[in-house]
């Protein structure tokens, strides 16, 4: 028995590292396991809230009035720059997540209207090769600081907390450098701030299908269409949101049509929330086109596979096509927010080949 004893001793005395490594790498893997269904869950969470009208979110920027009429001018965003703290960071793909920052708890409202966004600024990052990203020249090289655009998907102005979904442009072999911002807001870490301004747009949704452009008023009438590519899709999902869940519900409600542009089928953001929003309301429709297809098995579930076409827009802006309704061009508000070439290519077809009237550019 002694010897036995003995003998047990010796082997761990021997291999107590090796146990150690063990017990480590398991510990870390159930760990990885644990918290990899935490996000999964948190993200299924966050499109619940994301998909349903809440009494707490925060829909129109400027004042806001208290129960006597007086404005009580407590808007967080000011034009001047602030800071906002990171909360928690939610994984939604392999690209991009859900940022969720907040702001002090003296303010009644974040203050940003919806289509509006704000800029995060940063200190600028220099490139693996001298002068350039990405191998390209760098023109803000000189610069001490970067500024990017990004528009919340939520505002919780009871928690003081905002949503953004952003995508990060991690390097790889094609981008040797990656996203000069998106990589820096990877790295925060919780209670960790981030200097940001606005509100800033052309753009603001008033409610009741009335929007402001630059100085003029803008009625829609009959049809919306937004046209969106990737991340271009954030402006317009509080805009969704607000005409499909909460601007009243008398007289005729204007068509909405989303016509959502990217890469791929695996970079297809909040499309639970936008088939949700279809199957529920009649008068929405979502199109989803992507560039290539990765699954062979999925391709006839896009409306398109490749670039935009004319044919597509056609089919899609001179009606509403769910219920085969004509709508004039005078009656149709088309919004458009991507990447500039894909904007700009566009913007060409509706205005000289389709000849709409109105196409606006977030």
């Amino acid at each position: 028995m002694k010897q036995t004893l003995r003998e047990g001793l010796n082997f761990l005395s021997k291999n107590v590292v090796n146990i150690l490594i063990l017990v480590m790498s398991i510990s870390c893997v159930l760990l990885f396991v644990k918290k990899n269904k935490n996000d999964k869950t948190k993200a299924e969470d966050l499109f619940e809230l994301y998909m349903k009208a809440n009494e707490n979110e925060e829909l129109k920027g400027g004042k806001e009035e208290g129960q006597d009429g007086s404005s009580m001018q407590k808007a967080f965003l000011d034009e001047k720059s602030k800071t906002l703290k990171l909360s928690k960071i939610v994984k939604l793909t392999n690209t991009v997540k859900i940022f969720i920052f907040s702001y002090p708890w003296e303010y009644t409202h974040f203050g940003l209207g919806i289509c509006k966004h704000i800029k995060f600024n940063g200190p600028n990052q220099q490139g693996k090769i001298k002068g350039k990203w990405n191998d390209r020249e760098d023109r803000e090289k000189d610069a001490k600081e970067i500024y990017r655009s990004y528009t919340p998907i939520y505002v919780d102005r009871k928690k003081k907390e905002v949503h953004f979904v952003i995508r990060i442009y991690s390097p790889d072999e094609h981008f040797v450098d990656g996203g000069k911002m998106s990589v820096q807001l990877e790295k925060m870490r919780n209670n960790q701030t981030v200097k940001i301004a606005g509100p800033f747009g052309v753009l603001d949704y008033k409610g009741s299908n009335k929007f402001s452009y630059l100085t003029k008023a803008v009625q829609i009438k009959r049809h919306i269409v937004m046209i969106a590519g990737g991340t271009g899709m954030t402006p317009f999902f509080r805009l969704i949101k607000h005409m499909l869940l909460f601007d009243a519900r008398e007289g005729e409600q204007p068509f909405v049509t989303l016509i959502y542009a990217n890469r791929n089928e695996e970079e297809i953001l909040l499309k639970g929330v936008f088939d949700e929003y279809e199957r529920t309301f009649e008068r929405f429709k979502a199109v989803y086109s992507v560039d290539e297809c990765l699954d062979p098995t999925k391709r006839d579930t896009f409306e398109n596979v490749g670039y935009l076409t004319e044919d597509l827009l056609r089919k899609y802006i001179l009606k509403y096509e769910r219920l085969g309704i004509q709508v004039d061009s005078s009656d149709t508000l088309i919004l458009m927010c991507g990447p500039p070439p894909m904007t700009a290519f566009l913007k060409k077809i509706l205005k000289e080949d389709i000849q709409m009237e109105n196409v606006i550019t977030l």
